[in-house]
Parts: C-alpha cells; structure tokens; sequence
C-alpha cells in the first residue's frame, strides 16, 4: 500500500509537467492543494486551471525531479527541486527568461487510492530572488 501510494504521487508529477490528460485518474473529484489560489475549482479542473492556465503563461520548461519519498499511513511526503524558465509577470516581477531551481517538500494524503489533500514548503523569497537576479 505505501509503494502504491508513492506511485501515484510520481504520476501526479508526471501529469502536471504533462499535458494533464490523466489528471482525473490520479486527484479525487474533491482534491485540494492547499498552495494554490483559494478561488480555484477542486478536484482535476483547479489541479489543470493551476498548472496551464495561470503557472502556463509564467513559468516554462518544468521539470520535477524527485529526491525522496517517505510515506506512512494515507500521508506521503515527497523531496523534489522543481526547476522551470520564468517566461511571464509574476508578482511584479518582469520575466528574464532566468532558470529558477526551486527546492521544495509536498505532503499528499490519499483517499479511495486518489490524492485528496497537498501541502507545499518551499523558500518563496529565494524563488523570487533567482527571478530578480
């Protein structure tokens, strides 16, 4: 069960660096990540919003590696560096087309084998800064 629950987490990756297609088979109908924007639908429609409508204009080129994973119980905790060209306005700041590598942890907890929940901590300031430099 903890290797399967790691597995979809991987998937998840794959499907937001993706082209979303198979986002309904990995996050619940109620799915929320609490990172995101509050006024985002829940479930696969916010999850796809999030990543090609509003991140798709500012940042390009994601990619997600995965450093480690520990899971326990329906909670999986995933190390990973995202790292993606900033291409678009954010938060005031005009893009540079600077590569930003961005260290990050993600908490999922899992629900009827489907991601129901996702927390994020990752270092704002330093992303911003690498934007700025």
């Amino acid at each position: 069960m903890l290797e399967e629950n790691k597995t979809l987490v991987r998937r998840y990756y794959t499907e937001v660096t993706g082209d979303l297609s198979g986002i309904g088979q990995v996050v619940s109908d109620t799915f929320v990540d609490h990172h995101m924007p509050p006024d985002l639908p829940p479930g696969p429609a916010g999850v796809h919003r999030f990543f090609k409508d509003i991140l798709g204009g500012i940042f390009s080129g994601m990619r997600i590696d995965i450093e480690f994973m520990i899971a326990e119980g329906d909670k999986v905790d995933c190390h990973f560096v995202v790292t993606f060209q900033h291409i678009g306005e954010f938060a005031g700041i005009m893009p540079r087309g600077n590569t930003v590598r961005l260290p990050a942890i993600s908490t999922f907890r899992i629900d009827n084998a489907k991601l129901a929940e996702a927390w994020e901590i990752y270092d704002k300031d330093d992303m911003l800064q690498q934007m700025r430099a």
